[in-house]
């Protein structure tokens, strides 16, 4: 045992010498690397924000045991109507709110990949009109029974309404570009245009109701989703950023969940969402590694 000891001791005695003897000049580590706005390689950087949402009018189908039936051109607004409230700024409510997270990685000084969690949220305008056409069984409801195609009927959400309100969620990758437009300060203070491309999944978290029945609203697969978007960003103390985004995207979604959980009939509906997005994020970038020289 004194052996195996001494053995330790001696061991450890030679690795501080030797980390003694290296020169520190010649290591490279993430809390002293030199920090640049235009060196990004092996950079990681992490941003939260918010969002608000405009959505094109859209056709939403809906297919159950007695009825197949759409509404063309159906209005729809976010559900952020009352402005920044109490739950913007309490971290147990931080999913209320509609938000944007992502974390990404720096493949070179030009370009990212990121991947994060856009949370939008979406719901049927109450009182605007779209076109219906389909059938629907006098049994199921008899108000859209009496409806033919061409028909124009007034959206109430108390009986037929489609709504993400837990979010429309699209967990997806992004693909960056980077360019430093101005920097202040020895690069301490810097301007830069972010600009890309992204594509992922929905998992929308619907809250609908179908002719006056409620679903279970639970996050499920419904389809994917795919956007560009322009950003510019400002530069703080080398590591923090603000960035405000302009994004376009579409959400095709082809199984949306919008009965109770109880019911195992294919029953679901179908919706293609076009949107364009703001939002406003605070960020941070870092090393995990020590990049090579």
């Amino acid at each position: 045992m004194k052996i195996y000891i001494i053995l330790l001791v001696t061991i450890l005695f030679s690795n501080t010498v030797i980390g003694q003897e290296k020169n520190p000049a010649e290591e490279s580590t993430p809390s002293t690397k030199s920090f640049s706005l235009s060196e990004n390689k092996h950079k990681f950087f992490f941003y939260w924000g918010y969002n608000r949402s405009n959505y094109a009018k859209s056709d939403i189908t809906w297919k159950g045991p007695g009825y197949n039936f759409t509404l063309s051109d159906a209005e729809a607004t976010d559900l952020n109507q009352s402005g920044f409230g109490p739950n913007y700024y309490n971290p147990l409510l931080f999913t209320i709110p509609q938000f944007d997270i992502r974390i990404g990685f720096f493949l070179n000084d030009k370009y990212a990949i990121g991947a994060g969690w856009d949370h939008m949220k979406y719901r049927t305008k109450e009182g605007s009109t779209a076109v219906f056409s389909g059938s629907v069984d006098p049994n199921v409801s008899q108000e859209y029974s009496a409806y033919k195609d061409g028909d124009i009927v007034t959206i109430d959400n108390s009986y037929l309404r489609m709504e993400h309100s837990d979010g429309l969620n699209v967990l997806n990758f992004n693909i960056e570009r980077h360019d430093l437009l101005h920097s202040l300060w020895s690069e301490k203070v810097g301007l830069k245009l972010v600009s890309g491309l992204g594509f992922g999944v929905a998992m929308p978290w619907t809250n609908s109701i179908t002719f006056g029945v409620r679903n279970d609203d639970r996050p499920h697969f419904s389809g994917v989703g795919a956007h560009i978007f322009v950003a510019p960003e400002f530069v703080f103390y080398k590591r923090f950023f603000v960035r405000t985004t302009l994004q376009g995207g579409m959400v095709s979604m082809w199984d949306i969940a919008i009965t109770p959980k109880s019911d195992k009939s294919d029953t679901h509906a179908e919706q293609t969402i076009w949107y364009l997005e703001r939002s406003l994020v605070v960020g941070y970038r870092f090393y995990i590694f020590a990049p090579k020289s």
